[in-house]
């Protein structure tokens, strides 16, 4: 989770904490907006100092992954998607 992430979940708790009526709850969510603090700080603090901006690869270095045919064993071994059930609609007579 991004810095911004937790920053912003916190903020978000501490504004529940303020619209609360319940003192267990606001002491709740105050913590847990402490908690999402710390956690920001820490992943500020784990970040390399020069981050690369987030672009997408140039269609060179771009890898094209295919995906694979099933193989004549693998054909033979899937089952149908279809279930044919017997026909239950004429009761027998007693």
């Amino acid at each position: 989770m991004t810095p911004k992430f937790l920053r912003a979940e916190a903020a978000r708790f501490r504004e529940m904490a303020e619209t609360t009526d319940r003192a267990a709850s606001r002491q709740r969510l105050l913590g847990m907006a402490s908690d999402y603090e710390s956690r920001a700080d820490a992943a500020v603090e784990a970040q390399p100092l020069e981050q690369a901006p987030d672009a997408e690869p140039a269609p060179e270095d771009a890898v094209a992954i295919k995906a694979a045919k099933p193989t004549p064993a693998e054909r033979r071994t899937r089952s149908p998607r279809t279930l044919t059930l017997p026909d239950t609609s004429s009761t027998p007579s007693n």
